[in-house]
């Protein structure tokens, strides 16, 4: 069990950082956002293991992928873009997509509309754990401005 936890969670680290690569990021960011995907793909499967619904791990996993890219963009001063799309980016579902894609060429409608709503379902979770993650830390960043006394300050 272990030993497929650390392959899954080096697959998904190395898909984030060829993501990355792929566009360029810099060698900072790239490092960071990398982790983030680990650690996304980690609460996703940690999630699975402890038995929750599939679609609420993806949105749990989003979200924490989501307040780690925040977090890290304040830190590295960089809009939170960069880091939201690559750390989230091993949990899209493209095999399941292209499998509804097959199934619509084959016309075979039972297929084509199973694996088409199991994709909208695992988009759907993730873009819910994102909004959620990112309201979140909107409202607690607000709060501490507030009771620092620099609310309002343009």
């Amino acid at each position: 069990m272990l030993r497929q936890f650390l392959v899954q969670v080096l697959w998904a680290m190395l898909s984030t950082l060829g993501f990355g690569l792929m566009y360029q990021m810099r060698t900072k960011k790239l490092l960071f956002a990398a982790l983030g995907g680990a650690l996304s793909w980690s609460v996703y499967y940690l999630c699975m293991r402890a038995g929750m619904h599939e679609m609420t791990s993806y949105a749990v996993a989003a979200g924490t992928g989501t307040l780690f890219s925040e977090i890290m963009a304040r830190l590295l001063k960089t809009p939170v873009t960069v880091f939201v799309v690559p750390v989230n980016i091993a949990m899209v579902p493209g095999g399941a997509l292209f499998h509804s894609m097959l199934a619509l060429m084959e016309q075979d409608t039972a297929r084509f509309i199973e694996r088409g709503r199991y994709t909208l379902s695992v988009a759907g979770a993730m873009a819910l754990g994102i909004f959620i993650a990112t309201m979140l830390f909107r409202i607690f960043s607000q709060s501490l401005a507030i009771i620092h006394g620099k609310a309002g300050r343009a």
